[in-house]
């Protein structure tokens, strides 16, 4: 286990928080992979205990996690994360997965990322504009509202194309709207027989479109998979 502090929290977007945690020891991670928060406290029957992918690059000087909040705020793991005051102590887990980028820079990736699935490719693109390595990258990105985009300056404005979908948009946004679909994702990116397609979202979503995409010719190989349990179908 790595002992830490808390050090701040930043909103990303509506009920969504990014928490940034000063280690004791540097934490060497892998961008897109996870870590384990322990918060000793009088817990419900949820326990002290998270996963939670790091959204940040690994070049960063301070570990950060970003998790989207229910309203009230949930279970006592995530009403004591909300109200951490900074130098709160608290444990990490050592950095696993491997949600990661392929070692081959010239693969062309696809990136599908449905709610707070956006976390591990945020962290992948923060570690690609800390470095200045090239890859090319199509992020399609769905949310239930352009509310809950969470880290959408940085994204616009990272060196990728960006699809945003939207299920229930209002009357001025301007991006693609509806449901997430495997048919969906192939209209937007078409396939081109070599690109990586990367899937990180509600668990049922990715369960869904591992199984259907060889369905398309897509075989399970060229398939990399992230599930958030607990989280709405996009």
């Amino acid at each position: 286990m790595i002992d830490a502090i808390f050090d701040h929290a930043e909103d990303v977007a509506r009920n969504i928080k990014t928490f940034w945690f000063e280690p004791k020891r540097p934490v060497r991670f892998i961008a897109g992979q996870f870590t384990e928060i322990h918060l000793p406290h009088a817990a419900d029957d949820r326990g002290i205990r998270r996963w939670f992918t790091i959204s940040s690059s690994p070049t960063a000087a301070l570990v950060g996690i970003t998790t989207k909040f229910a309203s009230p705020a949930g279970s006592s793991f995530k009403q004591l994360l909300s109200d951490l005051k900074p130098g709160a102590p608290l444990k990490l887990a050592e950095p696993m997965g491997d949600f990661v980028l392929p070692k081959d820079p010239t693969i062309p990736l696809v990136f599908v990322a449905g709610g707070m699935g956006i976390t591990p490719m945020h962290s992948m693109l923060q570690w690609l504009q800390s470095t200045g390595e090239q890859r090319t990258i199509h992020l399609i990105y769905a949310a239930a509202n352009t509310d809950e985009l969470a880290f959408l300056p940085f994204l616009q404005r990272a060196n990728i194309k960006l699809t945003t979908i939207i299920k229930t948009p209002g009357a001025e946004y301007q991006g693609e709207s509806g449901s997430l679909s495997t048919e969906r994702i192939l209209q937007l990116a078409p396939d081109d027989g070599k690109s990586l397609i990367y899937l990180a979202g509600p668990e049922s979503m990715v369960e869904t479109f591992f199984k259907e995409f060889p369905q398309k010719g897509i075989m399970q190989e060229r398939l990399v998979t992230d599930y958030f349990p607990g989280y709405q179908q996009f």
